[in-house]
């Protein structure tokens, strides 16, 4: 090997790992360059995004959360568009391109509160010609925001309708849209270029003209807020388009008026979202609506996960992701035909494997050591969770289900000498009532009662050049307190970077969706999502396309799965990680939460599947659980005791916590390369990507960058939406 080639050390192994690998190994001269190795605490990767396969329940599908990309994921979809090129599957095999894997959605189901009445507000976002396959025209911000103003004038073209609206509303809905219609198409046609550039002349000029831009703005906001009052907000689809239009509308004006183009994003990040939607005058109904709320429901931006606060966010990462989430390439969310580990996780690392990336899973990251002057990492401590089986030359993660490489629940023990001890040992946790998964041992837990079988010293210089810290925020206190102790700016960022809790329930019901009362037709691929239902967890997707992926026996097929998730309040400090129990009480803290959610919430999203229709008489609000399908109805029971073969989870340990986006926090973030030590880069959604929003994009946006700190590759301007306006984080 050339004395030359830099040894780089990837630490975890989520999506912004897995990008940097993958830009670091992207150039035909890479191996010469480059020895790329991923340490990962236990036996899969994907971090927030791994998924396991239940080999005791049918190999179901069980996540962390929901997830899909947005149709604004315009690095993530090239990223997997390239990976599916590369992976090379042969025609017939599950998912072998990216057609297959991917499918474009294009609903969205909001929850209005209105007159004391939950009401369904139902989006369907028109589709657009262009796809992630092709170069797009989205890489500018005029361009972005003017696939923004032409979607306000479609939707009020085409408004959607509840299936029980009468003729006379919806037709009251198109006289008004009627006279909206022309200034809408004259925003559509404006040179949005040279608005963008002089609106801070135009605002400075007395009386706005009706040919510029925020005078049109003001022109159509002022014609709907005067039918508005008129009387109409009574009547759901002029309320909506009202709420809709003041929303888009004032998202505009207030880019223009507060000089986004010359100041950035980032310049806004100090006032909270909702204060800056009312500043550039949007009315309170408009501001509390679940269409403004979504990109904070979205991304879970609750103190402390407390969704009985109201929402935080930082204004320039709530304004470039909501600008972004409705500049889509040809859908507005593309959603996977399989689980997240299936469909994007395992093709990524069969690609890197296959490119020479080596892979140590069972490495848990331990602590970053610094060189005596505090300069450089020196040293990175290992715990040696397990090892490979005598004779074997690595761990092969993948089980095949169905024809789909896919990640097992739990280590296969049979690949490794510690399997009968971890067997053992989960044995034991569940006599004990500490197992929270099937394996007993959670070696992804930092509360796991199972200790390292042997522990290793990387050393700089012999087993790496580079370091890349991939590993989530909520980690760094415990893995680089050295790094905080010598960094202002590390201890600043742990401290204003914040993460929240989340939990997740999976649902398998026996009857399909309609029939547990589902009235809204969906066409093609879309399905039911959203992210505005009440309380916590209040965001729900409809993933039945899942099952067929699964191996269910062919009387007992479920005919709905979905998914329910959100943020989780801190229970108090986080304890100790001598404290084995903690995970188990979570666990017990979130099934019972999921099932007072269901107890209560089930009748506005699944009206048919409540005592009272089902089995009357009984509970009108409640979920029958008899509507459930289990994997052993032996041991299902009755009643709610046939929720414990349902699937849950409390996302608790510190590097499977959201990164939130505070007001205040986005001048602390690091960049990828001003780590402040040397020989170290970071990565992830919590560092500074120019999206600044927890996400696979941002996680994305990470790794490219860090790739590029590495090697200058990919070029920061072929990153789209790091620096849009040239201003570099300003």
């Amino acid at each position: 090997m050339a004395d030359d080639i830099r040894k780089i050390a990837i630490l975890g192994s989520g999506p912004s790992a897995l990008t940097t690998a993958w830009y670091l190994t992207s150039e035909d001269d890479w191996r010469d360059r480059y020895e790329v190795t991923v340490y990962q605490m236990g036996w899969r990767l994907g971090g927030k995004c791994a998924t396991g396969r239940d080999p005791h329940a049918n190999q179901r599908i069980e996540e962390h959360g929901i997830h899909g990309f947005l149709g604004s994921y315009y690095n993530t979809l090239r990223l997997m568009v390239d990976c599916y090129a590369e992976l090379g599957r042969s025609a017939g095999e599950p998912l072998a391109t990216f057609q297959e894997a991917f499918h474009p959605e294009s609903f969205v189901l909001m929850w209005e509160a209105n007159d004391g009445q939950l009401k369904r507000w139902p989006l369907r976002l028109p589709a657009n010609s262009l796809v992630p396959w092709e170069p797009s025209s989205l890489t500018t911000i005029e361009a972005r925001l003017g696939a923004i103003i032409k979607l306000i004038e479609i939707l009020f073209e085409q408004p959607g309708a509840e299936p029980e609206q009468t003729g006379a509303e919806h037709g009251l809905g198109h006289a008004l849209l009627e006279g909206l219609g022309g200034v809408l198409r004259g925003l559509a046609e404006a040179p949005l270029r040279t608005h963008l550039h002089d609106a801070r002349t135009a605002l400075e000029r007395d009386g706005v003209g009706s040919d510029d831009l925020l005078g049109a703005i003001e022109k159509a906001l002022a014609w709907l807020r005067g039918k508005f009052e008129a009387g109409l907000e009574d009547i759901d689809v002029i309320r909506r388009l009202y709420i809709t239009a003041d929303f888009f509308l004032t998202l505009v004006r207030g880019f223009i008026a507060d000089d986004v183009v010359h100041r950035g994003f980032a310049a806004l990040d100090d006032e909270n979202f909702s204060d800056w939607l009312l500043r550039h005058g949007a009315s309170t109904l408009t501001v509390t609506s679940p269409l403004a709320l979504n990109t904070t429901n979205l991304s879970y931006q609750y103190p402390n996960g407390d969704a009985s606060r109201p929402p935080e966010m930082a204004t320039g990462a709530y304004l470039d992701w909501t600008l972004r989430e409705f500049a889509f390439e040809g859908a507005f969310a593309w959603l996977f035909a399989a689980g997240t580990g299936e469909t994007v996780i395992a093709p990524l690392y069969l690609v890197l494997k296959q490119r020479g990336v080596k892979f140590r899973f069972f490495n848990k990251v331990e602590a970053l050591r610094l060189n005596h002057d505090g300069s450089a990492v020196a040293a990175i401590d290992i715990g040696i969770q397990a090892t490979v089986a005598a004779g074997a030359d690595a761990y092969e993660p993948l089980v095949d289900i169905k024809g789909l490489p896919s990640w097992p629940d739990r280590p296969l023990f049979d690949q490794l000498s510690d399997g009968k001890a971890l067997q053992a040992a989960g044995r034991k946790a569940r006599a004990e009532g500490l197992a929270t998964n099937g394996a007993g041992i959670d070696l992804e837990s930092y509360w796991t009662p199972w200790e390292p079988v042997a522990r290793q010293t990387l050393k700089a210089g012999e087993d790496f050049d580079i370091v890349v810290n991939a590993i989530s925020i909520g980690a760094q206190p415990f893995i680089a307190g050295e790094l905080l102790a010598a960094s202002r700016a590390w201890r600043d960022s742990v401290a204003h970077i914040k993460t929240v809790q989340t939990q997740t329930m999976q649902l398998w019901f026996k009857p399909d969706l309609e029939t547990l009362g589902w009235n809204i037709p969906l066409s093609g691929t879309d399905v039911l999502i959203g992210a505005t239902y009440f309380a916590a967890p209040d965001g729900q997707a409809d993933f039945t396309h899942y099952i067929p992926f699964e191996d269910w026996p062919a009387d007992g097929t479920p005919g709905t799965l979905l998914y329910i998730c959100g943020p989780m309040a801190d229970d108090g400090p986080m304890p100790a990680f001598e404290d084995v129990r903690y995970p188990r009480r979570m666990f017990d803290r979130v099934r019972w939460q999921c099932i007072q959610y269901l107890q209560a919430g089930t009748m506005p999203l699944l009206p048919a599947a409540t005592p009272a229709v089902v089995n009357p008489p009984g509970d009108p609000f409640g979920l029958d659980f008899s509507l459930l399908a289990c994997h052993d109805e032996t041991t299902a029971g009755a009643g709610v005791d046939r929720f414990r073969q349902q699937f849950w989870r409390a996302n608790i340990d510190p590097s499977e916590r959201y990164v939130t986006s505070p007001p205040g926090s986005t001048r602390y973030r690091i960049k990828a390369a001003d780590s402040g030590f040397t020989n170290l880069v970071v990565a992830g959604d919590w560092t500074y990507t120019g999206l600044n929003v927890g996400s696979v994009e941002g996680a994305v946006m990470g790794g490219m960058l860090a790739a590029n700190a590495i090697g200058g590759y990919p070029a920061t301007n072929d990153i789209i939406g790091y620096d849009p306006f040239g201003t570099d984080g300003g």
